[in-house]
């Protein structure tokens, strides 16, 4: 009888455990996912990652001031953000456009037209010295998991064509071809490539890398 009364309260304060850490852990969600459900997020703590894009790329008007800036993803849809400006602590300056940062928040409606908003508890930008190196199998078969994480990633650069003839950068390995942002060099298609980026996603919710960095380049 001790043994199972001692049995029940083991397994009693680990469901107790579980559901502490679980409330304490701030949600993911993708921006899109905000903006496509936010009664879901509304009230609730969340951690979003995309790149800092001044006042450009939200919905509707800047729910509080005309400082109210916005976060977005790779497919510039974006998020206004109220709250502590993305600022370098040591000098003022605001953070480059385009800068990959993740920002704590509480999801908000705005009282005009009910817009979701984030109101800004923090924000970090992502250091890149620990990225994780992966194959591009990888990020296809799970993509949010390494959502708004740097990876690094080698691979030949190829060049093809979007469903609206725009053309578009490929990165291909063995285990598959993925699409990437603005490259900061072009290079003639078959170059070998070694990138640091960010996995996102494009217009199509279609795994992406951006925000890239060129680590290496090799034209054969």
């Amino acid at each position: 009888m001790r043994i199972f009364k001692f049995s029940f309260l083991f397994v009693l304060l680990l469901f107790t455990m579980i559901a502490i850490i679980s409330d304490a852990a701030p949600l993911q969600p993708l921006i899109t996912d905000i903006l496509n459900a936010p009664n879901k997020f509304v009230g609730k703590e969340v951690s979003v990652s995309g790149f800092y894009s001044g006042w450009k790329n939200a919905p509707g008007a800047p729910p509080v001031s005309r400082s109210d800036w916005v976060i977005s993803n790779s497919a510039k849809q974006g998020i206004y953000c109220v709250g502590r400006m993305p600022q370098d602590d040591e000098t003022g300056e605001m953070l480059p456009y385009w800068k990959a940062i993740t920002v704590k928040a509480s999801v908000m409606l705005s009282k005009h037209d009910k817009t979701p908003y984030l109101k800004v508890i923090s924000w970090d930008t992502k250091e890149v010295a620990g990225d994780t190196m992966v194959s591009i199998f990888q990020i296809i078969v799970n993509p949010k998991q390494l959502y708004g994480q740097p990876v690094s990633i080698m691979g030949v650069l190829a060049k093809g064509y979007g469903v609206r003839g725009d053309r578009m950068y490929l990165l291909a390995d063995p285990t598959g071809v993925l699409k990437l942002g603005r490259l900061p060099k072009l290079y003639p298609k078959g170059t070998i490539l070694h990138l640091r980026g960010y996995v996102s996603e494009d217009e199509n919710k279609l795994p992406m890398l951006d925000g890239l960095e060129i680590l290496s380049a090799r034209v054969e």
